[in-house]
């Protein structure tokens, strides 16, 4: 299974990425929503863990682009908040 992982927050990305190597999943990680969109549009992925806020194109951006060219791959929604207690 191939995972495409749009975050900007360096640390973050390498974390998600990590956790899900371990479980066996392919994965590319864009940090931008530029390159995130154009990996998206470009690659034949599972499934794609997206932040909301990027630089280039947010992620409800790139979620619309994507919807709007037919692509149908999973976006998990998180609830995960740069504040604490959020």
């Amino acid at each position: 299974m191939r995972i495409l992982v749009i975050e900007d927050e360096t640390r973050m990305a390498r974390v998600i990425a990590r956790v899900l190597e371990e479980e066996r999943f392919d994965v590319d990680v864009r940090h931008d929503g530029v390159s995130g969109l154009d990996a998206a549009l470009t690659g034949a992925y599972d499934a794609i863990v997206l932040d909301r806020m990027l630089p280039g194109r947010d992620g409800l951006e790139v979620l619309r682009e994507l919807r709007r060219e037919k692509i149908a791959t999973p976006v998990p929604r998180s609830n995960r908040s740069g504040m604490a207690g959020g």
